[in-house]
């Protein structure tokens, strides 16, 4: 147990010591034989020194100030704060000229230059400086919230040595430290209070317990509560009443509810401090029944209920979105004669906020205003957000324009919010008045503002005034990662991937880091559009900054090389995207093609079983491919044997499946294993279309196979195949051909004949074709009708008139050329 010694006590014991021994000489002379004249004289001295002490503890100011504060408990909507504020007139009894009195008058009005300016001279000056001085110092910074403030002066006013300590500044020092919930900082304090030697009084400990209610303490609250009744020091209100919020804040409203039975066990009268704390800890305990409870609770012991009272159950609904239960307690409140304010209107809008209420809002608003009560920044703020939400820029401009018509002073939110509306929309130039005059209120954009903004340029395709904002938000050093992306994705989908390019390089050089789905859409746009190596150089500065990079990407970039016919780079980023696990079937396939069209067959086959080995199935693109790939070299056995896989994996083949057979039996000379394929695809449900018969029909051409040619066609023509254009005159191209090569002009002529009736345009080498075999059978008259038409058709005739003299001369009888 520490021992406290103050200056006050000092004073009397001394004043005791020299009243005695004057007393005691003169009765001792006067009264000698007078018994229990010595004990009636050390209690009248007693009684004296007790009633000057008194009185000198009543004209000192500091004392009064500590006394006052130990009997009415402060208000507050949230809970008790174990404040100390000296009466400004009192910091000080130095006569209205002293440099104290200037210090004390400057610490008040809050200009703390000044107060230091004074207390320097002081240092250095006659007047030195006082407790009151100090005392003045620290409650100015308290005002402000300046715990660093505080807590200097009181160590400066610890290192004179030679000013006495009252526990007065250092409850300032712990009030500042409870209010921002600090409590190891203030425990530190408390311990140097101790050691110091000063005598902490209630306020000390309330603020301890303040400190731990605030940080959410509740059993470190409670032991300060113990000590303080084990210090010999009764707690009040206030201390109950801290303890109850400690409990608050941690949710336990039983134990809330014990110490406010604790607090009427001592004959204290809780307040409505008490009452709305508990009620707080039943609502955040999930007990809204039992915070109704003693709502009713408090009125029956003669606790009028506050606001907060009422609010605090209000928000509990307000959480749960139950707009129609928040209006019940607001009809409540009125019935009990509590007006309710401005927040309590504010949380009824909330929830029509939430649920995006615009018509439930507009008749609270007209409640408000027919009570009397001023909407304030906040309810603006959600009245527009409703608006905002919906995009409806309307709206939101109407109760931006109501906010000033009501002299309520909009704050940044409320610009912000008003902007939200015009991110779906394409009122470029609205948004952009808004813009100005947020910067015209003295604002600075945020960059969710910018951002805002250039959303509406890029709704509305104002691609150039999204540029111009970005540099705008660059330059004043707000641009974030998001705007940059926004408008590099905008471009991107514009296909101007040079102005994309441009704005990651700056995006980069501001040191802001691109997300993976920035540089996956730019890689995908530039492989799309053929700038290969663009955007293998970028992908690789993807996989630099350890991005995640998306199969997607890989693949666009596989199949761009896979296009340009370089699978050697198609399958160096195949590689890269089985190390990263996003090869897919997709990937493969794309490879496998590029094989194929680059005939190298051994190669696609190599990747399919390295696909199937990797736990990737094979589709039937990859398998068509390789099938592909053989038919390309004309490896019918291997196509067909590919296609036996195909089926034995459950892969259902496609009508391009059997044209790749259709092909490869063809490029091996097997016409009768072609049309096998042709059947086979029948009796699988598949009609062949015109590539399936004109891969036959132009192979029997080769083969110089008319007859089978003209059959196909035939059945082709038969069974209604369709086709494009330029393919059904293929295969009529490779018939005329097929009987012209045979020497059957008629046969050819006939087919020639008929595809011009169809309106088909014969190619050049169709005609040539048939007038080819007319020479060879001397027929020129014939020759000569096929060339008239082909000028009637526009089609050049250029050296066929010269090949034609040639091959007429040839053909003329030797005693023609003797005449």
């Amino acid at each position: 147990m520490k021992t406290y010694f103050t200056v006050r006590s000092f004073e009397a014991v001394v004043l005791l010591a020299l009243m005695a021994a004057v007393s005691f000489s003169v009765f001792d002379t006067w009264f000698a034989d007078v018994l229990g004249l010595d004990e009636l004289i050390v209690i009248m001295l007693l009684v004296g020194v007790l009633v000057m002490t008194k009185k000198g503890s009543d004209k000192d100011p500091i004392a009064k100030t500590v006394k006052n504060h130990r009997q009415v408990a402060p208000e507050s909507a949230e809970a008790p704060e174990a404040c100390i504020t000296i009466p400004r007139e009192r910091l000080s009894k130095a006569p209205p000229s002293s440099l104290a009195s200037k210090l004390c008058s400057a610490a008040n009005s809050g200009d703390m230059a000044a107060a230091e300016s004074i207390l320097a001279s002081m240092s250095s000056g006659s007047e030195k400086p006082t407790a009151a001085c100090y005392a003045a110092l620290v409650s100015a910074c308290s005002r402000a919230g300046n715990v660093a403030g505080v807590e200097r002066w009181l160590q400066e006013l610890v290192a004179q040595g030679d000013i006495p300590l009252t526990c007065n500044c250092f409850n300032i020092t712990l009030s500042a430290c409870a209010k921002r919930g600090e409590f190891s900082r203030a425990a530190s304090w408390f311990a140097w209070m101790e050691e110091l030697g000063v005598l902490p009084d209630v306020m000390s400990f309330n603020a301890m317990i303040a400190a731990c209610a605030r940080s959410g303490r509740m059993e470190e609250a409670e032991k300060w509560f113990d000590q303080m009744a084990k210090q010999g020091l009764q707690p009040n209100l206030v201390s109950h009443s801290s303890v109850i919020h400690a409990c608050a804040k941690a949710g336990d409203y039983r134990r809330a509810e014990m110490w406010l039975e604790k607090a009427v066990a001592c004959n204290l009268e809780p307040n409505a401090i008490c009452y709305n704390s508990l009620i707080h800890a039943c609502t955040k305990g999930g007990n809204v029944n039992r915070a109704i409870f003693w709502l009713d609770e408090m009125a029956a012991r003669g606790v009028q209920p506050t606001v907060t009272s009422y609010s605090t159950i209000m928000d509990s609904h307000v959480k749960n979105a139950d707009a129609a239960a928040v209006e019940k307690w607001l009809e409540r409140m009125a019935k009990a004669g509590v007006e309710a304010d401005a927040v309590s209107y504010n949380m009824l809008l909330g929830t029509y906020c939430k649920s995006g209420d615009a018509k439930s809002a507009r008749a609270l608003f007209e409640q408000m205003r027919s009570n009397g009560v001023v909407p304030t920044t906040m309810f603006f703020n959600m009245m527009i957000n409703i608006h905002a939400r919906t995009g409806d820029v309307m709206g939101a401009s109407h109760w931006m324009s109501e906010m000033r018509a009501c002299g309520v002073v909009a704050d940044q939110v409320t610009f912000n919010t008003t902007l939200k509306a015009f991110r779906r929309s394409s009122d470029v130039e609205g948004a952009e008045a808004i813009m100005q005059d947020l910067q015209a209120s003295g604002f600075k954009p945020m960059a969710s503002e910018y951002r805002s903004l250039i959303n509406t340029c890029l709704c509305s395709n104002r691609i150039d005034k999204a540029e111009l904002w970005l540099e705008q938000m660059a330059q004043s050093g707000s641009a974030d990662s998001s705007s940059y992306s926004a408008v590099i994705a905008a471009l991107t989908i514009m296909g101007e991937l040079k102005r994309a390019s441009g704005w990651l390089e700056r995006m980069d050089a501001a040191g802001l880091a691109a997300m993976a789905g920035t540089y996956n859409a730019l890689v995908q746009a530039m492989a799309k559009g053929g700038d290969t190596s663009a955007a293998e150089a970028l992908l690789q500065r993807c996989r630099n900054s350890q991005l995640d990079i998306s199969g997607a990407t890989y693949n666009a970039l596989i199949s761009a090389w896979s296009k340009e016919c370089n699978p050697d780079r198609a399958e160096h980023w195949l590689k890269k995207s089985v190390d990263t696990a996003k090869a897919d079937v997709a990937s493969f396939s794309a490879v496998i093609h590029a094989c194929a069209k680059a005939n190298d067959l051994r190669r696609a086959e190599h990747l399919l079983e390295q696909m199937e080995q990797t736990g990737i199935a094979a589709n039937v693109v990859t398998f068509n491919s390789v099938i592909n790939a053989c038919a390309r070299c004309g490896e019918a056995a291997r196509a067909e044997a590919w296609f036996e896989k195909m089926e034995q994996r459950d892969v259902t083949p496609g009508m391009l499946t059997f044209n790749s057979l259709i092909n490869a039996c063809s490029k091996a000379d097997n016409l009768d294993r072609a049309e096998f394929w042709l059947c086979a695809m029948r009796s699988r449900g598949l009609s062949p279309d015109v590539v399936s018969y004109g891969t036959v029909i132009h192979a029997s051409m080769v083969q110089q196979q008319p007859v089978r040619a003209q059959r196909l066609l035939e059945e082709m023509r038969k069974h209604e195949v369709a086709g494009s254009g330029q393919s059904s005159t293929f295969c009529y191209t490779s018939v005329v051909e097929a009987w012209a090569r045979s020497g059957d002009t008629v046969a050819a002529g006939r087919w020639l004949s008929e595809m011009l009736d169809l309106g088909m345009e014969a190619p050049g080498s169709c005609f040539y074709a048939v007038i080819e075999a007319c020479f060879k059978q001397g027929q020129f008259a014939e020759a000569e009708k096929w060339k008239g038409i082909m000028k009637e058709k526009g089609l050049s005739v250029a050296g066929l008139s010269s090949k034609m003299r040639a091959k007429h001369a040839a053909k003329k009888p030797a005693h023609s050329t003797r005449r």
